[in-house]
């Protein structure tokens, strides 16, 4: 079996991973304080909206593999109270972690970067700042409509945007497109929630919202992130075409780990 370092720090964390952007926006010193390294790979500590830290392994196939290996090690050191923790692994290797454990349900999903804003176009004009607090409950119904498996929710933090269209006969105007710019844990801008009515899809909704706040978290902050489900084709491919590297694609599963 493959030996296995422990390591400590942000800082070498990075030289090891090249400065992968994953692990630059989303790991913080205190997550860093201990992670593990093979030849080729590296597991390190993450966590977003849960308390509880998850695992995740990157690197070569070789190195990924070693490091499955020593999930009973890892696990002892991140808390040997719990029966299982969340593991993520690149989605091609997802296999590994059924052959070797007990694992859950969980799911795939996509993590994508840029340090270059899209073209400016006139219809970025659309995009206004939305009121999430004082229109949170227009917002959820919004988001349970057009985009269920959203987990980004109004008045939590997040500055929103949204794009609009008047109302018939007086009426207010109505939501059209909607999405959250948060931060990731270090500091990057985040892009969650991106909706867009589902009877208004194939205008070009979602290009403009994606686009217009891309533009403006690169002008603001030299980068912007965000992330996906894997099963959205169609965001990916607007990701992609707006200039998005997708960096990471995750298979993010429980693991019942036998000590």
């Amino acid at each position: 079996m493959t030996a296995v370092v422990t390591g400590h720090g942000l800082t070498e964390l990075l030289r090891r991973t090249g400065d992968h952007p994953f692990v630059r926006w989303e790991v913080t010193e205190e997550l860093a304080d201990t992670w593990w390294s093979v030849p080729g790979a590296v597991a390190f500590q993450r966590t977003r909206k849960a308390v509880r830290r998850t695992v995740n392994v990157l690197g070569d196939d070789g190195g990924v593999a070693a490091l499955i290996d020593a999930l009973p090690q890892i696990a002892d050191e991140v808390d040997p109270t719990r029966k299982a923790f969340s593991v993520s692994v690149p989605q091609h290797l997802e296999l590994l972690l059924r052959e070797r454990y007990r694992v859950l349900e969980g799911g795939d999903w996509e993590w994508f970067h840029t340090t270059a804003g899209p073209p400016a176009a006139p219809a970025h004009d659309l995009v206004r700042p939305l009121d999430d607090v004082g229109r949170a409950d227009e917002v959820r119904a919004f988001l349970v409509a057009h985009s269920p498996t959203a987990d980004t929710e109004p008045g939590g933090g997040e500055r929103w945007f949204a794009v609009e269209e008047p109302g018939a006969a007086g009426r207010p105007d109505r939501l059209v497109a909607v999405a959250a710019w948060g931060a990731t844990r270090g500091g990057a801008p985040h892009l969650s929630s991106v909706a867009v009515d589902a009877q208004q899809r194939g205008r070009g909704l979602g290009r403009t919202i994606v686009g217009a706040l891309t533009r403006m978290a690169v002008a603001e902050a030299g980068v912007c992130t965000l992330g996906m489900y894997s099963h959205n084709d169609v965001a990916r491919r607007l990701y992609l075409s707006l200039g998005y590297e997708r960096v990471c694609a995750w298979a993010s599963r429980p693991v019942v780990v036998r000590r």
